[in-house]
């Protein structure tokens, strides 16, 4: 993919990217989060807005829009915010305004492909609230993908 061809979806517009892996149950959940430890990514949980520790079982966090929950990964530059909302599916966000080259953009795609690779899950990436519009996809075997289906978005159609 060329940065040129894709850069209009990291431009602001005032909302966030979403990052949605569906299908998931709690052992995908803990894959998840022993996967990030893994990791050298910067991890910070917060529970009610309070740095916490982040539990080493997922069973320990209660999957639940009522409970505000918050992980925020941070890998090179750019932060991946990890909101605990349903069982069913994990669910991240970023802000566009931190994706302003090629390399950070290849950051995002490289967690997207890393995390789909560890869970066998596809990965897509959307605008903020709108999971039927992805905008970039990873799938198995295939990698990332650029839809191109913003257009609509972006008014050239």
């Amino acid at each position: 993919m060329n940065w040129e061809d894709y850069k209009i979806e990291f431009e602001p517009d005032g909302s966030l990217r979403d990052i949605y892996i569906k299908g998931v149950d709690l052992s995908d959940w803990q894959t998840f989060i022993d996967f990030l430890r893994s990791t050298d990514s910067d991890l910070n949980y917060f529970v009610e807005g309070e740095p916490a520790e982040l539990p080493s079982s997922i069973s320990e966090v209660v999957v639940s829009q009522d409970h505000p929950y918050l992980l925020t990964i941070g890998l090179d530059g750019v932060t991946v915010n990890c909101h605990f909302f349903i069982p069913e599916e994990i669910e991240l966000d970023i802000d566009p305004r931190e994706i302003d080259s090629e390399a950070k953009a290849k950051v995002v795609f490289r967690f997207m492909s890393t995390v789909g690779r560890a869970l066998n899950k596809e990965v897509i990436l959307t605008p903020e609230n709108t999971e039927e519009q992805p905008i970039f996809k990873y799938e198995l075997g295939a990698g990332i993908k650029h839809l191109a289906l913003n257009k609509f978005r972006h008014g050239t159609r």
